[in-house]
């Protein structure tokens, strides 16, 4: 593949990485190579963390942070002391095509990137919600936990974006101004996510999973420097290669399934919708009618 001049080596194109629907890496890197003008302003300015199944979603997988020795020189990288060691880890960054394909040859199905910016690293640009699921409940299950979350983020002014996680759960989005540290915006979401808590007892905020029971797991805990979650876009590792898809808040109903969008029909929605996080990007919330409610709460704990 050539990018801009830059002649890129692609390999084992030919291996079947989705065994059930006989997708190949190829069509994976040609999945990617289509939504890049999409996904792309995601990533700039973002680390990331790529989890990488070079033997297919059948076979072992592994994260890596640490960018690859072997990488070409013009590849984009950030290195960042690791907190609690006295290391610095060294992570890949996207900014053009050409990066992102290169990435995506070393087996690499999703994208996880960080939820803050190299220019502030300590500052996220997004308070986000992952709804997950025990596996004996319905998506149903989930879809109703998600409109709770909207109505309570409604309630403090707060617009959010939701996207299918293309597993079986859903992410909710609010984006922030980049000028609260992670704790603060780690401090709202949970005092958000309590409220969800007590009003329907399918779900909870623990964190442990052998306390968890049978219920949805809502977990405001990926805010924090350094985790990540699957980013928008990113396919996922399970069977029809569905896609973290982003949705309207109407098309959270009755209709929705986890896996409705893949890496084969997502074109047509794009074409139709264009990409409804753009907002992520564009429009940050301020966090500043919340604060004096979260501030009140912990003084009283």
């Amino acid at each position: 593949m050539t990018v801009k001049g830059d002649t890129l080596s692609l390999t084992n194109l030919d291996k079947v990485f989705w065994p059930e629907e006989g997708y190949r890496k190829g069509e994976l890197i040609e999945y990617y190579a289509k939504i890049a003008p999409y996904l792309l302003p995601h990533l700039e300015g973002y680390p990331l963390v790529l989890v990488r199944y070079p033997d297919g979603i059948k076979g072992k997988f592994f994260y890596q942070k640490e960018a690859p020795e072997f990488r070409p020189e013009w590849l984009p990288t950030v290195d960042i002391p690791s907190e609690g060691k006295r290391t610095v880890i060294r992570y890949c960054m996207v900014k053009e095509e050409r990066d992102l394909f290169w990435l995506i040859n070393l087996g690499c199905i999703e994208v996880h990137p960080w939820l803050s910016k190299i220019n502030a690293l300590n500052n996220p640009t997004a308070m986000v919600f992952d709804l997950d699921p025990h596996e004996s409940q319905s998506f149903q299950t989930v879809v109703e936990v998600a409109q709770l979350v909207k109505s309570a983020l409604d309630s403090f002014g707060l617009t959010s974006y939701p996207k299918t996680s293309g597993a079986s759960g859903i992410h909710v989005y609010v984006p922030v101004k980049p000028v609260y540290d992670y704790q603060t915006v780690r401090e709202c979401a949970v005092f958000i996510a309590k409220f969800i808590e007590k009003a329907d007892n399918r779900v909870t905020l623990t964190r442990q999973i052998k306390d968890r029971g049978t219920r949805l797991y809502l977990d405001c805990w990926q805010i924090a420097r350094g985790k990540t979650l699957a980013g928008v876009y990113s396919l996922r590792p399970v069977e029809k290669a569905p896609v973290s898809t982003p949705l309207y808040w109407e098309e959270i109903d009755g209709t929705l399934s986890p896996n409705k969008f893949t890496m084969k029909n997502i074109f047509d929605r794009l074409r139709e919708k264009g990409d409804l996080f753009l907002p992520v990007l564009t429009k940050p919330n301020d966090l500043s009618d919340l604060l004096p409610y979260v501030q009140k709460t912990k003084s009283h704990s």
